[in-house]
This record gives structure tokens, C-alpha cells and sequence, in this order.
């Protein structure tokens, strides 16, 4: 299966979710932390220190 196929099926089939739950989504999976900004565990210490110097978190929902 073509990759291009593949994309479009997993496009098709994914489930729909609320701003909430995507929130939520990142914060398990460590992206963002709790506050909204990169998580330090996967994101490069100027990254880190970029984001929260720019004061604009990932909203909660």
C-alpha cells in the first residue's frame, strides 16, 4: 500500500476529538506539560526557554 493510500485511509477512519481532548492527548503523551508549554523531556533546552519566554501556552480547554 502506497503511502499516499495509507494516509488517506487513516484520514478517513480517525475518530473526531474535541480541543479538550487533544489537549489532553498531548499532555499524556509528554508533548506539552500541564501548563501548555514544550515539555522539557523532549524538547531542547532553548526550545523550552523560548517557548515560555514568549508566554503563550497551549490554551486549556
Amino acid at each position: 500500500m502506497a503511502i499516499e493510500e495509507l494516509t488517506t485511509k487513516m484520514r478517513r477512519n480517525e475518530l473526531p476529538m474535541t480541543q479538550k481532548e487533544r489537549y489532553q492527548l498531548m499532555v499524556k503523551a509528554h508533548i506539552i506539560d500541564e501548563e501548555g508549554y514544550y515539555h522539557p523531556s523532549f524538547f531542547s533546552k532553548e526550545t523550552v526557554a523560548k517557548d515560555r519566554a514568549t508566554g503563550n501556552p497551549v490554551r486549556r480547554f
